[in-house]
């Protein structure tokens, strides 16, 4: 009998032993998984439970196994977010050796619970539970199992299958609903299994053994090629607001009282405005006018509590404060307008640069931001109230080419956003270069930048140092690297600004061979795209935005500096984009020009012209590579 006991613990062991190889043990995975995958899910799932259009709770349990250490650094930090309406049930983590046998585990009295900060927030309910652990090598399994309660919502947990860079066996969403849900699958034809009882809809999605998907560098991203289904519900109450997602009408309705205030201004301030437009004559002039005055008198900070993520602090908040978030200054901005009888309505919209626009045919609130829409006789004039530096009617690859929802007294309106325009984004620079006997230089620009080009000079030199912006010059805007640098802003216009920059240089040329010196074409390359052709393309392809740049270099040359060789005329062009470069030396005046052209009209490629397009920004990277050779006699 004994020995019998122990022959059936053993057996016992070893069934336990042989079903944690199967479970979590990365040897199991097939080789097709692991192939291009920083990690391969064994099991990845959610279940939604909702039980009233106020009440659900959210499960997610993942078994992971970490093949790469971009895989151990995305999986051996947890973060959990919660806030007023979601809270934490439950939170288990167990981690697996490359056998399958357990080394750590972790509850929730393990994790760190902190504020979630992104930099901008001034105040905000959201906070992090947060886990960073060791793992035991690479491959490792991870189990990650916890539970949300939440009691306040508008929108239900969408799932994509898998990701760019991440394989599964097993992917499932489970939902069990007693209120009506509306669902849409994309870039799949996967289908719910629904099944239901007195009180429940069952809904049911899975795939399995799915690879690393194929992607494409410059394209939207997961949402144009990751399977994924969105759901929303038709009924929902969020901090005792109740609203619907059938449609974007009627999320619109529930937003649009959020956004009316009777009587904002007493009848002193309203004079003032007034004022301030006296001598406009147009209402794009009193329009200009009255958002200088938001951009001088307010600035930007996030704030996030309940409903307030939703709803705008009243104007009397932004006249006291001088501060507020994005739908708080456009808020203030729009009832400024009205108090001067310029109609204009809040407009929600999923802001990021080249974010993909939000489906038309299905309403799911995606919204991160709040823009202003003032519509006019004959215009459109769109406003981005959080902005110090942008100008009226221009948005920037921040917001432009969306579907953004206008919060009317009838409802959301989705309309489109205005499309990107190369004329809004210049970069127009005439330089000065004397080179002297020993093959220094003094450099003189001065640059016309606009736009997003402004954005980023603002970005990189504001309040910076010497050494921080002769880092910028060199590693973002390609500029050979200066001995020494002085860098002004020299005016600003209601178009752009105007940047002197100086630099001096112990040695301008590239290299020498002999007598022969090489010189570049300019101090920095005109072209900074880094496209390149491919066997196929099925996506669009986004270039950050579309533009105008010119750059006209004038030489001085030491009397003993000779031409050896100058590179020819290149001219390229398609729709998307012009290119011509041209060098040519006045003997007489030892002047040598380079004058330099490079225009971007559309910066969203369709597949079919993407290798035409990336063939010639590879025509123009060689030819902008080109030398000006000089001999030195």
């Amino acid at each position: 009998m004994r020995n019998f006991l122990i022959i059936c613990c053993f057996l016992c062991s070893y069934s336990s032993f042989a079903q944690n190889i199967l479970t979590y043990s990365s040897l199991t995975v097939p080789d097709s998984l692991k192939k291009d995958a920083d990690a391969v899910y064994h099991s990845e799932e959610m279940y939604v439970d909702i039980q009233s259009p106020s009440k659900m709770t959210i499960r997610s349990h993942n078994i992971v196994s970490v093949l790469t250490r971009t895989g151990m650094r995305n999986h051996s930090l947890i973060r959990i977010g919660v806030n007023k309406f979601y809270k934490l049930d439950e939170v288990n983590v167990r981690v697996f050796n490359e056998l399958g046998l357990e080394v750590a585990r972790y509850k929730k009295k393990d994790f760190k619970l902190e504020g979630a900060f992104d930099g901008v927030t001034l105040a905000s309910d959201d906070k992090l539970y947060e886990l960073d652990f060791p793992v035991p090598g690479i491959p490792s399994t991870i189990e990650t199992d916890y539970t949300l309660e939440v009691s306040s919502f508008i929108d239900l947990p969408s799932w994509t299958f898998g990701s760019s860079k991440e394989s599964f066996l097993s992917s499932r969403y489970e939902i069990r609903s007693a209120i009506p849900i509306n669902y849409k699958m994309y870039n799949a034809t996967a289908k719910p299994v629904i099944t239901k009882d007195d009180n429940y809809t069952y809904y049911k999605w899975e795939m399995k053994n799915c690879p690393v998907p194929k992607t494409e560098p410059g394209s939207y991203g997961a949402k144009v090629f990751m399977p994924r289904v969105d759901v929303s519900p038709a009924q929902f109450s969020y901090d005792g607001y109740p609203g619907s997602l059938t449609n974007w009408t009627e999320f619109g309705k529930w937003s649009f009282p959020f956004y009316e205030e009777y009587n904002p201004f007493p009848e002193e301030r309203v004079n003032s405005f007034k004022a301030l437009i006296e001598k406009a004559k147009t209402e794009q002039e009193k329009i200009a006018i009255l958002y200088k005055y938001l951009q001088k008198e307010t600035r930007y900070v996030s704030i996030q509590f309940g409903i307030g993520g939703f709803k705008p602090f009243p104007v009397s908040f932004a006249e006291k404060k001088k501060y507020g978030d994005c739908k708080g200054l456009t808020h203030y901005m729009k009832n400024i307008l009205g108090a001067v009888g310029i109609k204009s309505y809040a407009a929600l919209i999923n802001a990021g640069d080249n974010e993909y626009p939000v489906d038309p045919a299905f309403a799911s609130s995606e919204f991160n931001h709040v823009i202003l829409c003032v519509p006019l006789e004959k215009d459109t004039v769109w406003l981005e109230c959080t902005g110090k530096q942008t100008q009226p009617g221009i948005l920037g690859s921040f917001t432009e080419n969306r579907n953004a929802l206008l919060v009317t007294e009838k409802g959301g309106v989705l309309v489109k956003t205005p499309a990107s325009r190369s004329i809004n984004n210049q970069w127009l620079a005439k330089t000065k270069v004397k080179i002297f006997e020993d093959g220094g230089a003094l450099v003189h620009s001065r640059i016309f930048v606009s736009g997003e080009f402004w954005s980023y000079i603002y970005g990189y030199t504001e309040a910076k140092s010497k050494d921080e912006i002769k880092n910028a010059l060199v590693n973002a805007f390609g500029y050979k690297t200066p001995d020494d640098l002085e860098l002004k802003i020299l005016q600003d216009s209601a178009d752009g600004h105007v940047i002197e920059i100086n630099l001096a240089y112990g040695q301008f040329y590239d290299f020498k061979a002999g007598a022969k010196h090489f010189f570049p074409l300019r101090q920095y390359k005109l072209n900074d795209e880094t496209i390149k052709t491919a066997e196929t393309r099925k996506y669009e392809y986004l270039f950050d935005f579309p533009y105008i740049k010119s750059d006209s270099t004038v030489y001085s040359l030491p009397a003993n500096f000779k031409k050896e060789s100058l590179p020819p005329v290149k001219e390229l062009r398609n729709q998307h984009v012009q290119y011509k470069n041209e060098v040519e030396l006045n003997e007489a005046t030892l002047e040598l020009k380079v004058i330099t052209q490079l225009t971007l009209n559309n910066h969203i490629v369709q597949p079919k012209l993407y290798n035409e397009v990336a063939g010639l920004f590879e025509n123009i990277k060689k030819d902008e590579g080109q030398k000006i050779v000089l001999k030195k006699e």
